[in-house]
Formats: C-alpha cells, structure tokens, sequence
C-alpha cells in the first residue's frame, strides 16, 4: 500500500515569482524564481534581449500578485515546451484544432 504524508500532499513552494523586465524597454522579459529570504532585495541581471540583439540588464518588476505570477509560469511552461519538445502531441493537436476552426469559418 501507497501512502503520503499529510505534509507532502499539501506541500506549495515558498519561492517567489519574479518578472525581470529589460533595460531597453523593448517589453521582452524573462520569469524567474528568488528565495523568499532575499525578498528586500531587488534582482538584477545581464541577460540577452532578442529584440535588440544584445545583451542589457533586467531588473525585477515590483512584487506580482499570486494570480499573475501563475499564468507568467504558465507562460513560460508553454514557451519552454515549445523549445524542448516536450509534450508536443498536445501543440499539434491544438495547432490543428486552430485551423480547422479558421478553415470552417473561411479565414485562410
């Protein structure tokens, strides 16, 4: 038989969401984490803007709501997917979906 701690089913990261946006206010920004010991602490990194084509600085965004930080991991869950190639069945289902819709309603 299975069993779990009460404490492991419950269990939520204390790490906090952070939106860093770029210097170049070009609106490209990356999501990341930070230990919720360094929360006074403002981010800031050197990281590739591909809008620009260099490298700027991203400073943290002011703190996010709980509901904005979920749909921006969201976000990057679908985007890191894309690129690894992970769960790929799932885009080309969507994908195809999305077509037949347009080509039914004589979009394309």
């Amino acid at each position: 038989m299975f069993s779990l701690s009460p404490s492991l089913l419950w269990h939520k990261s204390k790490r906090i969401v952070v939106k860093l946006v770029s210097a170049a206010q070009t609106g490209f920004y990356y999501v990341t984490e930070k230990s919720p010991t360094k929360r006074d602490i403002r981010m800031a990194l050197r990281k590739h803007d591909p809008v620009v084509n260099k490298h700027v600085m991203f400073y943290e965004q002011k703190n996010l709501s709980n509901s904005q930080a979920q749909k921006l991991m969201r976000k990057r869950s679908v985007r890191n997917m894309r690129f690894t190639g992970k769960r790929i069945e799932q885009l080309v289902k969507q994908e195809e979906r999305r077509t037949s819709k347009e080509n039914s309603l004589g979009i394309l």
